[in-house]
């Protein structure tokens, strides 16, 4: 995976089209699985948006609500944001997310992310914190980047617990 790029960009060089299958959305989380055509799915994503009433945002949170990809949204929309990676975390998967990523793994990497709206007057907006679980095979290459659980920002941790995703202390 190439940790630089959009994520479901990457995805999408290895497994061609992605789909945004939504667990669970209200206006301040979204949880859903980034599916390929054989709806495999090859991430989940836990996010939890901020400040989604600010008139740089609003319109392109509403598209993204209504089913649209994250990323993709934003990149399509021209608005200028600042995807920053915080680290990563060695998880424990809970059986929900093994079954959909057609694994006998129960260890995996979680990546997390902020995202960053240019108002260009009011300078950045925090738009989003995102962790990406990726499946086992597509884990490997993040060692440099794992983070300490008490290093997690305290607004981030809840949504671990609401995948069911155990933090551990190991290196996958």
């Amino acid at each position: 995976m190439d940790k630089k790029k959009l994520h479901t960009t990457s995805l999408e060089k290895l497994y061609g089209p992605i789909s945004c299958d939504i667990i669970h959305q209200d206006n301040e989380i979204r949880i859903v699985h980034l599916r390929d055509k054989k709806d495999v799915s090859r991430t989940v994503g836990v996010v939890r948006f901020y400040n989604t009433d600010h008139k740089t945002i609003k319109t392109v949170h509403q598209t993204i609500l209504s089913g649209e990809l994250l990323g993709k949204t934003l990149k399509q929309s021209k608005i200028h944001y600042n995807k920053e990676t915080i680290g990563a975390v060695p998880v424990r998967l809970p059986d929900w997310i093994i079954d959909n990523f057609s694994t006998k793994e129960e260890h995996s990497v979680a990546v997390i992310s902020i995202i960053n709206i240019d108002t260009s007057f009011d300078g950045p907006l925090l738009y989003s914190s995102i962790i990406e679980v990726l499946p086992p095979d597509l884990s490997t290459g993040y060692e440099q980047d794992i983070i300490q659980k008490q290093d997690i920002d305290h607004d981030i941790l809840p949504l671990f617990e609401l995948a069911d995703l155990k933090i551990e202390n190991i290196i996958v």
